[in-house]
């Protein structure tokens, strides 16, 4: 079997503690980062600070270490974001996702105030305007989105010390080289980052 990511995190320390915990229920872990072995934690941050395990015992380890959680996300709100991201392209595209804990019912594409390719500002009005609509619905804001123009739908540092942590979901859409534009969402408690897989709900009920 291959190894797998369990976990990422933005600092060695924290991937450590999780290493423990994992040892101590009998399960074989590791630490694959580019760090400079820690003594370089948050320059090298954007590369993540993975915990590797058995592929077998993944879902074991995620569950023991709070991470897991699916997303689900209908293929009509993937296409809007990937759209937008497109057409705010060379700059973030932004925006806020609606609906009730990790189903996603309604996206709102909005527009970014700083007009930057490296951040974004939503706009308070745009936000209390989608805010009031969500709730018109019976959703709840659950979350942001961002895109990074030309780069990885990897949390940055940034990312992180700005998302309001606890059930609030931040999800990015990155770029890579061949035009697409994957999606992937996280979870933020200060500097421990879980990762939420992305299921698209196709119109028949399938997912992609």
């Amino acid at each position: 079997m291959f190894d797998v990511a369990a976990a990422e995190y933005l600092y060695r320390g924290d991937a450590e503690v999780a290493l423990a915990l994992l040892a101590s229920q009998g399960i074989p872990a590791y630490i694959n980062a580019e760090d400079e072995g820690g003594l370089n934690p948050g320059f090298f941050s954007e590369y993540r600070v993975l915990v590797m395990v058995k592929e077998e015992q993944l879902g074991e380890a995620r569950a023991l270490l709070g991470v897991g959680a699916i997303l689900s996300v209908p293929l009509e709100v993937r296409t809007a974001m990937e759209a937008h991201s497109a057409w705010a392209h060379p700059n973030e595209a932004c925006g806020l996702l609606a609906g009730r804990d990790e189903a996603v019912e309604m996206v709102f594409c909005l527009n970014n105030r700083v007009a930057s390719p490296t951040r974004y500002t939503i706009d308070p009005r745009e936000y209390f305007g989608a805010m009031r609509f969500a709730e018109r619905c019976g959703w709840e804001i659950i979350g942001a989105w961002h895109s990074h123009p030309d780069g990885d739908a990897v949390l940055s540092l940034t990312d992180i010390e700005l998302a309001p942590g606890g059930a609030w979901i931040t999800a990015v859409v990155g770029s890579d080289e061949l035009g697409s534009r994957p999606i992937r969402a996280y979870r933020t408690a200060g500097s421990r980052v879980a990762e939420l897989a992305v299921l698209v709900e196709l119109p028949d009920g399938e997912v992609a």
